[in-house]
């Protein structure tokens, strides 16, 4: 099979199919962050203020008005989730169009449809994009010049860990954790890409990033899976 590598098939469209990969766990940040900084200073600050005395007249700082602030910013978040996915039913299947014209004119094993893979992002573009950027790794190589994507993805998943232990303290710790999900996931996938690139290990960006995702809802879960990636970097290319 001819080795292609993202040089010989420039593609600004690959690029935005890649931001839209990255949305979900953006989106599960700001959620995230939003919960817990509601948790902080909401339920928790407000209610102390109300017994202060200070705050009750102007109604800045009430009990009412901290929920009606976290109300507020979920509302926001959802709507630029909406945005976001009302942008994707254009975006996606332009992308998937002009990106998978460019890939069958290479001589590759693989020769994708572009419109169906234009029509199948229109009405599942998440799953129809997690396919197409599998099949597309497995045949053109992607560029990445650093090694020190896993360092994000350790952060990330620390961040995870220690908002689930912190949630012995306060539940709202435990939402914190979330801002640690795109980097995580975007670390394991920029290094399984460089790993790829770089060694005879062969992983699928696009798998490690599902992987990582799903994984680090759940704090837990994350650290073995992250300790079996480290693992097998280790024994490919080291870690330093």
């Amino acid at each position: 099979m001819k080795r292609v590598t993202v040089e010989d098939v420039p593609s600004w469209s690959y690029r935005g199919l890649e931001a839209f990969l990255y949305i979900p766990a953006m989106i599960a940040a700001l959620l995230g962050l939003g919960t817990a900084l509601a948790f902080v200073f909401g339920f928790g600050g407000g209610s102390t203020a109300g017994a202060a005395g200070g705050a009750g007249a102007t109604g800045v700082g009430t009990p009412g008005g901290e929920v009606a602030a976290l109300i507020g910013g979920i509302a926001a978040v959802w709507l630029l989730g909406l945005l976001l996915g009302l942008a994707s039913a254009v975006a996606i299947p332009l992308f998937l169009y002009f990106d998978a014209g460019k890939i069958a004119s290479q001589n590759l094993d693989w020769e994708p449809n572009r419109g169906l893979y234009a029509v199948g992002g229109f009405f599942l573009s998440g799953l129809v994009v997690w396919h197409y950027l599998y099949r597309r790794h497995q045949h053109v190589v992607d560029w990445v010049g650093s090694q020190a994507w896993w360092y994000l993805a350790l952060i990330g998943v620390a961040i995870g860990a220690l908002a689930a232990v912190g949630s012995a303290i306060g539940p709202g710790l435990l939402f914190l954790g979330f801002v640690g999900l795109p980097l995580f996931a975007i670390g394991v996938y920029k290094d399984a890409t460089y790993a790829r690139l770089n060694s005879d290990w062969r992983p699928n960006p696009v798998n490690h990033f599902l992987a990582a995702f799903f994984t680090g809802l759940f704090a837990f879960p994350a650290v073995f899976y992250f300790g079996y990636y480290v693992y097998k970097r280790h024994a490919h290319l080291g870690l330093l």
